[in-house]
């Protein structure tokens, strides 16, 4: 949903409040901001509209060089513009206050941009899935910004369909590209453009119009904002990147990597800073180069230092917590930001409950949460309060889950309590099965007395309504294979030794998942069987909490899970990252069971 516009007189009147007369009205001299302060107005009043910094501040550099005022006079363009952000032709806006007052102006020209980008003046063609966040996304709102004419069709108006690069929006990502703060390669922006889809209307309004309503472009080409980076978030350096003491480069450096090195760093803090170069007495005129903010983050080493955004690339985030309770509630937290109407509870210290109930929990469009036998960690009750469920499904019989903890439950304002359990693990598998509310026609199959091999298909399974089923190596519990006898056929999850070939032997139509390890296994499953290739999940392969909890999420987004041994990716798995493209990843769990964030940025680099 897109955010309300702040009104930007009211966020800042703090900050620059002496940007106006500095003497009477009657001489009508104006104090001049620095480019410190501008960059700081630009900056907040972009994310205030919800739109990138980076565009805003190179918006308002190709409109008028960030000048509101030129030797203390209201800057008026000689076509009519007014101030920084050349606002004209819209009586709804005071023109007194356009030339007077700078963030005034700056909210008047980002409430038309952002109107522009929301087709309310008319439809534009958009960029994969109109993403705010990239930068690419908001071309043809720029161009709309300075007209939608014929001069700014994005190729030249004759037959051979070569780029117009006079277009307002191909010379404003050019600048963007070559100023000092992007970091990006962004231009020339790769839209495959052809002649027949623009039209023009010729004399004398000689408008430009579109006939093709999106363009797609691989995600991995385009660019995300740089000033929403946040703690958690997992960020690749640039190559030699220089980290600092403080947020200024002109600071102490605390390590420089060598040349055709890079490393993957941890923000620390919920957001940026600005740049203090201002501090050390650097003159004003160069810090319109230095729009670039800074983060506060962990080197590999586990030091602090700052790092400029521009030096930053995003490689995903790392959810966890002291336990696999914390992690757990840090997954709750990550994909249900807003609360749950259900949550799954699951025994924390075993996996075939949580395994089981996989689909289920995504069905119900609920997180997946660990409890003790006997009581609700504090980490799993102080989630439970933020989410504000009203029902809960106990994975188990009394033995995993108590009936002391469905009590504590109903204190916490719950209504509605569901268990699905059986005296063993097999009987739980089945009735969660039975109790998914859309099953598909195939069921997965996977050994309910060892987790690696089963942990990578519960995603896909919880994707497409597979109920996971649990079997013993050499015979599938009588009850489970009459469950499997009603589906049209069954994925079986890990080779001859960890389910026989005699065990599925009576059943009708099978498809084997399997490799040398459950490395290989692992790479099988992402390789067959297809989800979103955006993004991953990473988590260690020798451990099951912080994974299952994490498979509703993946499930969620659409995403595959990639298991990993602390330290090190075993090869079938590099290889996977690199056949399905991904860039962005989601860690879960901490550092110590997880740490391969540097080896993967290099990987995917």
């Amino acid at each position: 949903m897109i955010k309300k516009a702040l009104p930007i007189f009211l966020v800042l009147s703090l900050f620059l409040g002496s940007f106006g007369p500095a003497n009477s009205l009657a001489e009508e001299s104006y104090d001049i901001p620095t480019y410190h302060e501008t960059n700081k107005l630009l900056t907040d009043a972009a994310l205030a509209h919800n739109i990138p910094p980076e565009i805003v501040k190179s918006l308002a550099y190709q409109e008028s060089g960030w000048n509101q005022f030129k030797d203390g006079k209201p800057y008026v363009a000689p076509d009519g513009g007014i101030g920084i952000m050349q606002v004209t032709n819209d009586p709804r806006f005071d023109e007194e206050l356009l030339k007077t007052d700078i963030k005034y102006n700056i909210d008047a020209g980002l409430q038309k941009l952002d109107e522009k980008f929301r087709g309310v003046d008319g439809k534009l063609p958009t960029l994969n899935h109109n993403d705010r966040d990239i930068l690419e996304s908001w071309y043809f709102a720029i161009l709309a910004y300075n007209g939608r004419v014929e001069e700014n069709s994005p190729l030249k108006l004759t037959t051979d369909g070569s780029r117009n690069e006079d277009a307002y929006q191909e010379k404003f990502f050019k600048l963007m590209n070559d100023s000092f703060y992007i970091g990006m390669d962004i231009h020339p922006i790769p839209f495959d453009f052809k002649p027949e889809d623009f039209t023009y209307s010729g004399a004398p309004d000689h408008l430009l119009s579109f006939t093709k309503p999106n363009y797609e472009i691989p995600v991995h080409l385009l660019h995300k904002t740089e000033h929403k980076f946040t703690q958690h978030d997992i960020l690749l350096s640039a190559d030699s990147a220089n980290f600092r003491e403080a947020p200024s480069s002109l600071s102490k450096s605390l390590k420089k990597l060598p040349s055709g090195e890079r490393e993957a760093v941890r923000v620390l803090d919920k957001s940026f800073v600005y740049d203090q170069s201002n501090q050390y007495g650097l003159a004003d005129d160069k810090m319109r180069f230095r729009q670039y903010v800074w983060y506060k983050v962990e080197m590999q080493d586990g030091r602090t230092a700052y790092t400029a955004s521009s030096d930053l690339k995003h490689l995903g985030k790392r959810l966890y917590g002291k336990t696999r309770y914390d992690t757990a509630v840090s997954i709750s937290q990550e994909g249900w930001k807003d609360g749950a109407d259900t949550v799954v509870l699951a025994y924390g210290e075993d996996f075939p409950d949580a395994l089981a109930g996989t689909p289920l929990a995504y069905q119900l469009d609920a997180p997946m949460l660990l409890t003790k036998v006997n009581s609700l960690p504090d980490p799993t009750k102080a989630e439970i309060e933020r989410l504000k469920p009203k029902v809960a499904y106990l994975l188990g019989g009394t033995g995993a889950i108590s009936d002391t903890v469905a009590k504590e439950l109903k204190s916490l304002g719950i209504i509605e309590i569901n268990r699905l359990g059986g005296k063993t693990r097999f009987e739980t598998a089945n009735e969660i099965a039975m109790h998914l509310p859309n099953k598909g026609d195939k069921a997965v199959l996977a050994n309910g007395r060892n987790f690696p091999d089963a942990l990578t298909i519960a995603p896909y399974a919880a994707r497409n309504g597979y109920p996971i089923l649990l079997t013993e190596k050499n015979q599938i519990p009588a009850a489970t294979a009459t469950i499997l006898k009603g589906f049209n056929k069954t994925l079986v999850s890990g080779g001859f030794g960890v389910i026989s070939e005699n065990a599925i032997s009576g059943l009708k139509s099978v498809e084997r998942f399997r490799g040398k390890d459950r490395f290989e296994t692992n790479a099988d499953i992402v390789k067959k069987l297809k989800l979103g290739n955006e993004q991953a999940y990473v988590a260690t392969g020798y451990n099951f909490a912080d994974a299952l909890t994490g498979a509703v999420l993946a499930a969620k987004n659409n995403s595959h899970l990639l298991l990993t041994r602390p330290t090190s990716i075993d090869d079938p798995i590099k290889a996977t990252i690199l056949e399905q493209n991904y860039d962005h990843f989601r860690f879960l769990g901490g550092k110590s069971v997880v740490g391969v964030e540097n080896e993967l940025g290099k990987l995917i680099n």
